[in-house]
């Protein structure tokens, strides 16, 4: 088998199994595992996969970006951001994660809807701004410019000071074994400090980032209640997310 059908092969396992072994692919090519590296090393470079110990797995195919995510998924961030709106109740202090697709969610929230919303997101607060009975507190920090959300250990403290009855948390990937991912320690740990803070958790995701990873981890599928998204997950992942405790709403 040569390079180019073994890399195809190695991707398409990757696709169905959502991790794939060094030593296994080298039995199953009757190849070295020095050659399976390479090939793995190469796969990474083109950013088709992302290396871990002994082997790799899937990566976030979004853009690390604000501004390259906003034309990215744009229905199915709306239809997340429609059913996400219609789960909030009034009177419910909720936070807000930063991203476009929480974006989409304060742009859905129903104008007779009274909240109060804590979130360190720039855009979303702009948006909310506008919402004739939202109160809007916005957290202090730095500013991550790539995501226009503030981080830090303002932020972190600022989420701890309150008890939300509902976190609505973005996310770059979410894997079955390695759980979710971000692209920056200190959004995992702005998150991190969300979800310790709040009574429910719910994570939203479009379908592209369901089994796939980002570099930093915020925690394993347990440390969420629902997850919403807008298409089947890949083959045994809703197992998986039912295993963990997740509720699994598909829009």
């Amino acid at each position: 088998m040569v390079t180019q059908e073994r890399h195809k092969r190695i991707l398409e396992l990757l696709a169905r199994d959502q991790r794939v072994a060094a030593s296994a692919l080298a039995e199953e090519f009757s190849v070295s595992e020095d050659t399976i590296r390479r090939d793995l090393r190469e796969l990474a470079e083109e950013g088709l996969l992302r290396r871990v110990y002994g082997g790799a797995v899937p990566r976030t195919p979004i853009s690390p970006t604000y501004a390259g995510r906003r034309e990215e998924s744009v229905a199915a961030k709306s239809a997340i951001a429609a059913t996400v709106a219609g789960l909030l109740r009034p009177g419910q202090l909720i936070f807000l994660d930063a991203g476009t697709t929480a974006t989409a969610v304060a742009s859905q929230l129903p104008a007779d809807l009274k909240l109060t919303v804590v979130t360190h997101s720039l855009p979303v607060a702009s948006v909310l701004a506008e919402h004739p009975l939202v109160d809007v507190i916005l957290l202090g920090g730095r500013l991550l410019k790539d995501s226009l959300s503030l981080a830090g250990p303002e932020t972190v403290e600022g989420y701890r000071k309150f008890r939300a009855d509902l976190c609505v948390l973005g996310t770059a990937s979410v894997h079955p074994e390695l759980g979710l991912g971000v692209f920056s320690h200190e959004d995992a740990e702005v998150k991190r400090a969300m979800v310790a803070a709040a009574t429910e958790v719910i994570v939203i995701a479009a379908g592209e980032k369901l089994c796939t990873t980002a570099p930093y981890v915020v925690g394993p599928l347990s440390l969420i209640d629902r997850l919403v998204t807008d298409a089947p997950p890949p083959a045994g992942f809703a197992r998986e997310l039912a295993l963990a405790g997740v509720e699994l709403v598909q829009r």
